[in-house]
This record gives structure tokens, sequence and C-alpha cells, in this order.
């Protein structure tokens, strides 16, 4: 029995379903802040589960929406498919555990489709209700055998799919202009776009062919533009350690003083810039374990651990109180 995916389906990969476009609202009733958790190993590079634990609590603690697990802070394709698997289920026992709503969105991204179902009957058969992927890359795929892979994809958990659009990565371009993506795009097997993706405009053309798609800003830096497109919300890596300083963002942003959010992006986004210049996940976790006790470990080869001049840095934008939302 197939689920009812958010529009008629036309493809002929998942059949057609009578749900009315009305069924889902176009607009969330809130910007959602999703943080993209980290992967947190021990001593001996295995996942940690109590501190990824420790952290969840602390994002929930904050006000984050949902945790998306196994993204590129996650350091995804450095994970086996059993550590991937391992953390869904870690996480939907623990969003069950939580006293309010948290959505989960596996990261089931890989270069094969046969893995990505994998991973991604096994997050739902867990109890995840959003699946992510990133597209394959690697190969040079064209934008039929994309679209295919999402058609594959969503035909196998009976279920829509969070396009991860990362062309900075991935070197695949979500390009909303080519006949085949315009057809995925219209198919409803994608209900959701992480947008990490600088060209914003494309926000328009996404909506225009699909207003019941969902989309997240992806770059935290982008937040303004983002919002004048009137995205759904964000997914950001640097939510594990700034989320109240980027919800005072979307709160000031919809207030009389709403030009004083132009200084706060300023101020997040010097601090994003350092830790993209020293290594992002090694620098999260660097920031967890120093300023809020959570031993997140060392990232995974080939990515390399700070060096103590990266940890300098680190610690200088930090000590600038940027992100400090007692001060405002």
């Amino acid at each position: 029995m197939v689920v009812p995916i958010p529009i008629i389906i036309t493809n002929p990969a998942l059949g057609t379903t009578n749900r009315k476009k009305g069924d889902q609202n176009t607009q969330m009733e809130k910007t959602k802040l999703i943080a993209a958790s980290l992967s947190i190993f021990d001593n001996n590079n295995q996942v940690n589960d109590s501190e990824m634990l420790n952290l969840w609590n602390k994002l929930v603690e904050e006000g984050a929406d949902g945790i998306f697990i196994g993204g590129s802070v996650g350091e995804c394709f450095l994970l086996k498919n059993s550590e991937r698997i391992h953390m869904f289920e870690e996480a939907s026992r623990f969003a069950a555990s939580t006293n309010r709503p948290l959505d989960i969105y596996a990261h089931v991204g890989a270069l094969s489709t046969d893995e990505a179902i994998e991973m991604a009957r096994a997050a739902k058969s867990a109890g995840i209700k959003h699946i992510a992927s990133t597209p394959p890359f690697y190969f040079s795929l064209s934008r039929k055998e994309v679209a295919h892979y999402y058609y594959d994809l969503a035909s196998a958990i009976n279920d829509s799919v969070l396009y991860y659009d990362i062309p900075s990565s991935t070197h695949i371009d979500l390009n909303t202009d080519d006949p085949d993506i315009q057809s995925l795009l219209k198919s409803g097997v994608i209900s959701a776009i992480k947008h990490t993706n600088l060209q914003s405009y494309r926000v328009n053309k996404i909506k225009s062919l699909n207003p019941n798609i969902t989309i997240f800003g992806g770059f935290e830096s982008r937040v303004i533009p983002m919002m004048g497109y009137h995205c759904n919300g964000f997914i950001g890596s640097t939510f594990n350690f700034m989320l109240p300083q980027y919800r005072k963002i979307i709160e000031v942003y919809h207030s009389s003083q709403s030009s004083k959010v132009y200084r706060m992006v300023q101020d997040t986004t010097s601090v994003l810039n350092v830790l993209l210049e020293v290594g992002l996940p090694a620098a999260i976790k660097y920031i967890l374990a120093s300023r809020y006790g959570i031993q997140a470990g060392e990232v995974r080869r080939p990515l390399l651990p700070l060096t103590l001049e990266a940890k300098k840095k680190i610690d200088e934008i930090l000590n600038q109180k940027l992100f400090d939302v007692t001060s405002l």
C-alpha cells in the first residue's frame, strides 16, 4: 500500500494519489530551526551515545524544532552505514522521550541507490518520518538519473524525501530550468529542500513549480535573503552552539527593530567564517567540549584535528561574545 504524498503523483515509479493540495500548509506556523547534529565519537573512534544524548538534550532545551542526523557536519560519508542507522535509531528513541514534538531528519545520501534505500528503510522502521538525501555524486550523472534516484528512493519507502541541495560539495546543481528537475519537483516526490545554495532566487522558481515544497535555508550567513524569500526555516550546523542567537535573529527580523538584524547576522557570520577557515566539524566539536562540557571527540580522517593555533583563533572570536543574546 502506497502512503499518500503531498500532491498528485504522475511519475510511473510511484503511481497516482488523490490527496488534495490544500491538505498541506504552504507555510509553517513559525520559522523552524533544525540543528544539524554532529556525530560524536569516543576515544576509540566509536559513536558515543551518551555524549550524543547530552548534545541533543542541550538543543531541545535551547528550543530546537528538530535535529538533522548524519549531514555534512555529522561527517556523513565518513561513517559506516551501520553507524548511520544506529544514530537514526538513537535519535528516534530520543525524540519519543521529549516532552514536545521534535522533527528528526535522517540523511541517507549515498553513491548507490540501494545503499540509500537500505538506510531510509531502516530509518522509517525506527520511526523517523523525514528522510533526506543529497544527490549521488562522483559519477557524471545526468539530471534524469538524479531525478530517478529520488523517484526510486521515494518509491522504496512509500513517502516523499527532502532534497539536500549542496552543489559546493556534490557538484550537482538543482537546475530549476531543466525539464527533468521540473518534473521531479512537480511530482510530489520532493516534499522539502535544504537549500545550501547561494542562488537564493531559485526559491521562487521552486515554489512556482510546487508551492507545497518546504524550503529550509542551509547557509546561516544568508538568513536575511532567505527570509526575504519566505523560506520555512533553516537547518544549520552552528545551531549546535548558536541556536539562541539565530532564534533572536528571527524574532528581531519580524519586529519593529528589524534594522538591527543586519548587525546580528554580521556578528554570527564573523564567528562562522573563523570556523570555516579552521574546519567546521572539528571547530564545533572543540566549542562544545571547551564551552559546554560535551566531549565531542575528534573528527574522522581524512579530516584533521585542530591545531593549537586554530583553537586560539576560535577562542579569540568567541571571547568577543558576538553571539551572546543576553546583551541584546
